[in-house]
């Protein structure tokens, strides 16, 4: 039983190399048309189910043999938008969810780089939940948050800790002082604070980047 746990535990670790070779996981479950929640757990040693493997296997450019067995070529690593290859080895980053829960999420480092102009350091990852920001963010979309810009600026994405849970909202200031809170939905009026309400609002940070599976 250890031999068998071990065997897929070095599975999951050549599917998590050839899906960061695409540069954020995130971009690899996508493509193939699984659920990024299943492929973390292919990736931490979870049974993998064949069909939804051959698809990541095909998206990610490597062979089922190289996955289970480690036979063939590793996956090519990608080159950054100069034209020079990633570096390997100490090339992944993690991102901690926001919450603490699971073990974040690995992303490439050259990917992180050449797309999101902030201090790794301070970005979070937190899961959307709701229509509220349609169509900017959708129901289920991964977004990621610097904690390190907390400042209010005109316009911008924002995570908020509303206490029972995590509210992302538009954010401008208001001439006479506070804030109003706007969601991207027509369907939900803008909502204003006011200096005081505007003072004890938690801004956890920015949201800086958010992706998703592809839409209709």
């Amino acid at each position: 039983m250890d031999e068998q746990i071990r065997h897929m535990r070095e599975r999951g670790e050549r599917l998590r190399q050839a899906a960061q070779s695409v540069g954020i996981t995130t971009h690899a479950a996508k493509a193939a048309g699984v659920p990024y929640t299943t492929l973390r757990d292919y990736m931490n040693g979870g049974e993998m189910k064949l069909t939804s493997l051959a698809a990541l296997a095909r998206v990610c450019g490597v062979s089922l043999d190289w996955i289970a067995y480690g036979t063939g070529s590793t996956p090519d690593t990608p080159p950054d938008r100069t034209g020079q290859p990633a570096i390997r080895g100490g090339s992944q980053v993690v991102i901690p969810w926001i919450d603490s829960q699971d073990e974040g999420l690995r992303i490439g480092r050259n990917w992180l780089d050449t797309t999101i102009s902030r201090d790794s350091a301070g970005l979070r990852l937190v899961s959307v939940s709701g229509d509220a920001m349609t169509p900017t963010l959708r129901d289920g979309d991964l977004a990621l948050i610097d904690t390190g810009a907390r400042q209010i600026k005109g316009g911008a994405i924002y995570a908020l800790d509303v206490g029972d849970g995590i509210m992302i909202r538009r954010l401008e200031k208001r001439l006479g002082g506070g804030i109003r809170a706007l969601s991207d939905h027509d369907r939900y009026p803008p909502q204003d604070l006011t200096q005081s309400e505007a003072d004890e609002l938690i801004v956890l940070g920015e949201v800086v980047w958010a992706g998703g599976p592809p839409r209709a």
